[in-house]
């Protein structure tokens, strides 16, 4: 089956100031994606035969993080007991988010208290990573553990999937310092692959922004403080699943693999 990286774990090298802990935000209800949701969290849905979420959570005990919290909200029974059952390899903790139909950031205020002012990786359920991704995420916050990075990909792609993406602009002066974050950016130059490595900011941000509302608020807010960086993941396995079209286009990279 595919891991997307069968290198050994890479964590273990790291500063002990990184994260040793992931946040997977899989509390919503998948509604792009229709009937298959009705009876099916969309982290479980199949992709080549397992489970979107398990690559992931494979990426992540690849570099050796074990701890993991995953926020649940739709069909959460359901998703804490495919997970607890097939992942036993990690140290997972739910945390309920009772209103998931609201913006993912509810679900990542549900992780305060859990991950207090420690810095954690911030990842999505219905995003495929690579362990080759979270390695140079992890990398990139090894420069400097005082900022909040971002997984950039600014690899080329098709137009398709560019025009749902998220885009980040950079600053023009040598750093890789991210000033402006959306899907509307009429200026842009690399790609938010879903994938976060955040300090105790990321705490003052999300409380400087409406409490219901969409991830790329709080990064934007990061941006607007200059804390917030871009990490070159190009060329590394990641793909965001939203649709038919996006589950179809995720099997074949995998499958390429």
């Amino acid at each position: 089956m595919p891991v997307l990286d069968s290198r050994a774990p890479y964590y273990g090298r790291m500063h002990a100031t990184f994260p040793a802990r992931a946040v997977i935000l899989a509390a919503g209800d998948g509604g792009r994606l229709g009937g298959r949701t009705l009876a099916l969290a969309k982290p479980l849905l199949p992709l080549n035969g397992r489970p979107i979420i398990s690559y992931t959570l494979d990426a992540l005990a690849l570099t050796g993080i074990r701890e993991v919290v995953v926020v649940t909200g739709y069909r959460e029974a359901q998703v804490r007991a495919a997970l607890a059952e097939d992942h036993k390899d990690l140290a997972l903790t739910f945390v309920s988010n009772p209103r998931f139909e609201g913006g993912a950031s509810l679900s990542l205020a549900a992780t305060r208290q859990v991950c207090g002012d420690n810095p954690f990786l911030l990842l999505m359920a219905d995003h495929v990573l690579s362990a080759a991704l979270v390695r140079r995420l992890l990398r990139a916050f090894a420069a400097d553990p005082t900022q909040c990075y971002v997984a950039a990909d600014a690899s080329h792609r098709d137009p398709l999937f560019t025009a749902e993406a998220t885009k980040l602009a950079l600053a023009g002066d040598g750093t890789s310092r991210v000033t402006a974050i959306g899907k509307s950016l009429a200026s842009w130059q690399t790609l938010d692959a879903g994938a976060f490595a955040l300090t105790a900011a990321v705490w003052g941000a999300a409380d400087a922004v409406p409490e219901d509302c969409e991830l790329s608020a709080i990064m934007a807010e990061l941006a607007h403080r200059h804390l917030l960086y871009a990490a070159d993941v190009s060329g590394a396995a990641w793909y965001d699943i939203d649709t038919e079209d996006d589950l179809v286009a995720a099997s074949a990279m995998l499958g390429a693999l």
